[in-house]
């Protein structure tokens, strides 16, 4: 299921020289959602231990509002597979106002860990209140 789950602003700080938000604010921004969906999903910590699928689609600008959506797509003896969208409102010179315009997507795999930094089973820590 597709959830919306992080909401965040760009700043300048957030910007590179040539005015467009850096490629890696975005990426770890994605990241984030991505940890929060596994962590909605699991009772444990989790780590980012793969990105693949990584585009980068269309610039974000000083003060767009970045919407990232989450859908997990795998459950697997460990790992967590998510899907992550990044959408910003679009402005007059790509589309039609008041729309959606994609700007980046990505697939990041997660794995469960226990305290000590060990692989565990997903299975053994899925919160059963969110499956």
């Amino acid at each position: 299921m597709r959830t919306l789950t992080l909401r965040i602003q760009a700043y300048p700080s957030d910007l590179n020289p040539l005015g467009t938000v850096f490629g890696g604010w975005i990426m770890s921004m994605l990241d984030k959602a991505a940890s929060i969906a596994v962590g909605d999903l699991i009772n444990v910590n989790a780590v980012t231990v793969a990105v693949s699928n990584l585009h980068f689609l269309k610039p974000i600008q000083n003060g767009d509002v970045v919407t990232i959506h989450t859908t997990v797509t795998k459950i697997g003896k460990s790992s967590v597979t998510v899907y992550v969208e990044a959408d910003v409102l679009c402005r007059k010179q790509f589309c039609n106002e008041n729309c959606e315009m994609r700007v980046t997507d990505a697939t990041f795999i997660f794995v469960a860990v226990d305290k000590s930094g060990q692989p565990i089973p997903v299975a053994s820590v899925l919160r059963r209140d969110r499956v």
